[in-house]
């Protein structure tokens, strides 16, 4: 799978970081970050202090003060609202957020979240007629990261007499639903500093609006604290895994601390079973508690992980959690044995692949999984990946980018021949005829050469700038909190440490990783380096990359690199 090179992440000039670091007198590294990511000096001050009141005013999105009133009247009129949610982590916290906010004003509330293989994605006239079958007639009906392109089913719901209100993030298609109100960033160019919210963030925008034109109009609203539901938005953001700049940055930082305290009982049952011992961190998210969520809709029943979210009871959390347990080991199981066929396909070169792109297609391989074995394999040989599960003469698949592609784009020019495609620029899901899949690829191949260069597939590792071990000093350690939450397009800051001595290091973890020490020019730090022999560092001067860290696992221990890559100097 190849080395990686190094390379300097951003074209900043010296006098960008000295600007940043003499008007803000921050730690030279922290300047340095700063001028990395492009964050101008005019941002800085907001970025380190991000805040709830920075966030914009809900009533941008048009048509939300329409439908927050259409809301409040449901209410009154005691007529039910029905959610239509999604079986992911961001539709069904989307779902959970949405319905309690509604629940806490007097509403009769019903969630709906689809089959993944019953019903299958979004909002459609299946899954309308199948919600009303399940739980009666509406008045209204919200659905929540899916219906941006479900112009049917809005259209037959509306037909029914429902007033429709879209909540969405995904991509718009030629044609917006027909609905009381559409609230989607990506449809409103006004609004393109709001277009990296993810579901549940959509969701929390019309929330805000309900609760503040409740309030306005002396409706009601006045009990309840948006604040308690960032939990909810965290969880969805993070596990959607779109970029943590922006509005999703301040939602995230502070739905991570609401995550902290444990306010529900389902949250409290899921951090336990998830085993996170240290104080919570967005990583738990990616790595813990939403696969757990995602299992439920991959190989279960995503309303377990929705019961989950909206107990009461801390027994019937702790009996969800053990159930969805249960889905992340079944989960684990199928998601190893697709990826070690699909890496054999692969490595015997019977996989549809090029220097651009990967295809690797198995009979009935469970649909759950196969985006998580796309996500893998883009990583492991950084090309956008398609994976595809074969039932009969249908295939369905997901696939994955990588650096700036837009795969919805790029499915675009072969549309011809799918079924139906769609999802975000790095994710998308698409369902073609067995028989088309050898010239889908082609055509997809040809595509992705023309928007993509070859440099684009270099493996390689950025890092910020240069740093001094001295220059980590605690007032650096303290900003670097403020640098958080880190995530998609907010990555942990590294840095470039020349000429290192080797002082002590140590076999830990059976010798799969090491433990040691550095020396700088004034200073000594300890590090840690994963899945790194003791063998690896031989060398007694060495040029590195890492991450300075406070110990998470030891509260009070003495900082330390996370070595990310090194270099022998001599």
């Amino acid at each position: 799978m190849g080395a990686k090179n190094w390379k300097l992440s951003g074209n900043f000039l010296t006098q960008d970081v000295d600007l940043i670091q003499q008007k803000f007198s921050l730690p030279r590294p922290i300047a340095v970050y700063f001028a990395s990511r492009g964050i101008g000096a005019d941002q800085v001050r907001d970025f380190i202090n991000p805040r709830l009141a920075n966030l914009s005013d809900p009533y941008r999105f048009p048509g939300i003060k329409e439908a927050s009133a259409r809301l409040w009247q449901a209410i009154a009129d005691r007529e039910p609202i029905l959610i239509h949610g999604d079986y992911d982590t961001d539709g069904i916290t989307a779902s959970a957020l949405l319905a309690l906010v509604l629940r806490q004003n007097g509403a009769v509330v019903n969630s709906f979240i689809p089959h993944r293989f019953d019903d299958g994605y979004g909002f459609t006239p299946e899954s309308l007629e199948k919600a009303l079958e399940m739980f009666g007639k509406c008045g209204v009906l919200v659905t929540v990261d899916c219906g941006i392109t479900s112009c049917e089913a809005v259209q037959n719901a509306v037909a029914m007499g429902i007033d429709v209100i879209v909540t969405d993030h995904h991509e718009a298609g030629s044609e917006l639903p027909k609905a009381l109100a559409v609230i989607n960033p990506k449809v409103y160019p006004e609004l393109e500093d709001l277009q990296l919210l993810s579901g549940a963030g959509a969701a929390f925008k019309l929330s805000h609006a309900f609760v503040k034109y409740g309030r306005e109009n002396n409706l009601g609203g006045f009990q309840t604290n948006l604040e308690e539901v960032l939990d909810y938005v965290a969880l969805g953001t993070v596990a959607d895994i779109v970029p943590l700049l922006g509005e999703n940055r301040i939602l995230v930082k502070y739905g991570i601390e609401a995550l902290r305290r444990q306010l529900r009982p389902g949250i409290r049952a899921l951090i336990e079973s998830s085993r996170i011992r240290s104080e919570l961190a967005p990583a738990d998210i990616t790595f813990r508690l939403a696969p757990r969520i995602n299992a439920a809709g991959r190989v279960g029943d995503a309303n377990v992980a929705l019961q989950l979210l909206e107990s009461d009871c801390i027994v019937d959390a702790y009996n969800c959690a053990g159930q969805l347990e249960q889905f992340n080991r079944n989960r684990q199981e199928k998601e190893q044995e697709i990826y070690q066929d699909a890496r054999e396909q692969i490595e015997r070169n019977l996989a549809w692949q090029s220097p651009y792109s990967l295809l690797v297609a198995g009979r009935d391989w469970h649909q759950g999984v196969i985006g998580i074995v796309a996500s893998r394999l883009a990583r492991d040989y950084n090309r956008p990946t398609i994976v595809l599960t074969i039932q009969g003469d249908e295939a369905y698949g997901s696939g994955r980018s990588i650096a700036n592609l837009n795969l919805v784009e790029v499915l675009s020019q072969s549309a011809h021949l799918l079924e139906r495609y769609g999802g975000h620029p790095m994710a998308v899901g698409i369902g073609l005829k067995t028989e088309n899949i050898a010239a889908f690829y082609e055509e997809m191949d040809r595509e992705i050469r023309k928007q993509i260069s070859p440099s684009e597939l270099e493996r390689f590792i950025a890092y910020d700038g240069e740093a001094e071990l001295e220059e980590l000093t605690p007032e650096f350690f303290t900003y670097l909190d403020r640098l958080s939450p880190f995530g998609h397009s907010n990555q942990k800051p590294v840095y470039r440490f020349n000429e290192l001595r080797v002082v002590r290091c140590g076999a830990i973890g059976g010798g799969a990783h090491t433990r040691g020490t550095l020396q700088g020019r004034h200073r000594q730090m300890d590090f840690i380096a994963f899945n790194r022999p003791v063998t690896e560092f031989s060398s007694r001067i060495l040029d590195v990359l890492a991450t300075p860290q406070l110990n998470r696992q030891q509260p009070g221990e003495p900082p330390q690199l996370n070595i990310i890559d090194i270099k022998d100097v001599y």
